[in-house]
């Protein structure tokens, strides 16, 4: 049996709050932050609850976390969230930037998978010390 994306983070079930979606996430590279020596902070909202249906959101925001903290030499990354109606915006900071070009290739190579899930990449900053990388998606949130 294959194993869904979002059935170890009890996604399936009732929903998740995408700050605790984000630590589950975060603690799957915490090895790779540690030996990076980067901090995360997670400043996400607690009240916005993923519904059931976004499986492909969720391999996108592990891609795009993975990458970002194996790219971090010495970093510190903030993850936040917007909500603009049915749209949600993660955004994921990295204040102390040492690897511009490899992070931004690692960005770009998630960029199909997201435009597959309904949404869009965006970095801002790549070659900079502060760079914003951001994922805006529809999302369906749970009732």
């Amino acid at each position: 049996m294959e194993k869904q994306p979002g059935s170890a983070l009890g996604v399936f079930d009732a929903g998740i709050s995408l700050h605790q979606l984000v630590n589950n996430l975060v603690n799957e590279s915490l090895s790779t932050a540690y030996h990076n020596k980067t901090h995360i902070v997670n400043e996400v909202a607690r009240d916005f609850v993923l519904g059931k249906d976004n499986e492909s959101v969720i391999t996108v925001i592990r891609d795009l976390l993975a990458a970002t903290i194996l790219n971090s030499n010495n970093g510190e990354i903030h993850i936040s969230a917007e909500r603009y109606s049915d749209v949600l915006i993660l955004l994921i900071e990295e204040r102390n930037n040492n690897n511009g070009f490899a992070l931004s290739f690692s960005i770009g190579s998630i960029e199909p998978e997201a435009a597959r899930a309904g949404g869009h990449i965006s970095i801002e900053g790549a070659r900079n010390k502060r760079t914003l990388i951001s994922f805006s998606f529809p999302v369906k949130f749970a009732a």
